[in-house]
């Protein structure tokens, strides 16, 4: 249960950067891989033979275009966001399908880089009115599917991406899609932080929210899309696997998202000053602990996590060639499904390491700069 915010919380998240400041200069760095790797999985190893979609490039290309001719293109966060695209939906079966998952991906993220969660908290009142407007406007955008006659150019974006999936879209699928994405931007544009809330979270209590906030859901169902092959409830019903899958894709939205609090661990909690992030919910939580302690905490939330995906993604996978469902095309579907699944988990380590979006000063290796972008930056 949440507990109320308090001048004592306030103390410890200052003392956190105080420690994160002596930390950063003279601490040893932490390994986020040895962090995420059990005696069984090393983490590196597990994601070694992953692969970005074929058709990253063109989709990449398209959506930059687009998204500048728009006036929704950030710099410079619009090539790490654009990025993203082909890691965390390495399989879908066009770069058609694959430019309209971009295209959703890149309004989220003009919409987290400019008033999201880490940004909503500094900007003024009138700012935070606008970005209430423009966030209840989207949202009757998304659940109407009717654009009003004045619309913003992230309006503009998203009545395109809307026709674009109309028409290749199942319907069906399509109205839960955009349920899952109008409950994101809810949860997404507000401001999360303890203060603003009134209360901390408790660890469980943010770890569902945290799921919400990140789009993972949508990011997840978007892999149906791209393979254009959708998964009936009740078809998974009929032999038992609702519950299973369900909580295997729990398991891939919290991967996701508690991952990433871990790499941009610095550009949210230090540089944008936010506590709505797992190592200071886990300090935070944690009555006398250290920043050390709430790093070997959040690597276990996830390190536990990545355990339970992999022991369960086998099971079903086990099931799938179950003579009852191989030959059957709910088995073909499940297989692929639970591949786009293990590629969700394993983009969120590649994708990770690979940007400059998270590189810099940090306590964490892998955030440091590879030598030849640092010999780029020098030169």
């Amino acid at each position: 249960m949440a507990t109320r915010y308090t001048s004592a919380l306030e103390r410890e998240i200052t003392d956190m950067r105080k420690q994160y400041e002596t930390w950063v200069r003279s601490g040893e760095p932490w390994s986020l891989r040895e962090l995420f790797s059990t005696p069984d999985c090393d983490i590196a190893d597990y994601c070694a033979q992953f692969r970005p979609s074929e058709f990253g490039a063109q989709a990449c290309d398209e959506v930059e275009r687009y998204c500048r001719a728009q006036g929704i293109w950030l710099e410079p966060a619009g090539a790490h966001y654009n990025s993203m695209t082909p890691y965390l939906h390495p399989n879908p079966i066009s770069g058609q399908r694959l430019t309209v998952i971009g295209l959703f991906n890149a309004i989220l993220f003009w919409l987290n880089d400019t008033v999201g969660r880490e940004k909503y908290g500094h900007l003024t009142e009138a700012g935070q009115r606008r970005a209430r407007d423009e966030l209840e406007r989207l949202c009757r955008l998304l659940e109407t599917r009717t654009a009003s006659a004045d619309t913003t150019p992230v309006e503009a974006a998203t009545v395109e991406f809307l026709s674009r999936t109309d028409e290749l879209a199942d319907p069906r699928w399509l109205a839960g899609f955009l349920d899952s994405t109008v409950e994101h931007l809810r949860t997404a544009i507000r401001d999360q932080n303890a203060r603003a809330r009134g209360d901390l979270l408790t660890a469980g209590e943010y770890i569902d929210l945290r799921a919400q906030v990140s789009g993972m859901y949508p990011a997840i169902a978007l892999c149906e899309f791209g393979r254009d092959s959708y998964l009936r409830e009740e078809q998974l019903s009929a032999v038992g696997l609702t519950a299973d899958l369900r909580r295997l894709r729990l398991l891939t939205a919290e991967i996701g998202a508690l991952m990433n609090d871990m790499f941009s661990f610095e550009k949210e909690c230090i540089a944008d000053r936010s506590d709505f992030n797992l190592i200071p919910v886990c300090l935070l939580n944690t009555p006398g602990a250290t920043l050390a302690d709430a790093v070997r905490d959040a690597g276990a939330v996830v390190r536990d996590r990545i355990a339970e995906f992999r022991r369960r993604h086998d099971a079903l996978v086990d099931r799938s060639r179950e003579p009852a469902l191989a030959d059957t095309g709910l088995g073909a579907q499940l297989s692929e499904h639970l591949a786009d699944l293990t590629a969700c988990v394993q983009a969120s380590w590649v994708w990770q390491l690979e940007t400059t979006r998270y590189k810099g000063n940090s306590i964490f290796t892998e955030n440091h700069p590879h030598p030849a972008a640092a010999l780029a930056d020098e030169q």
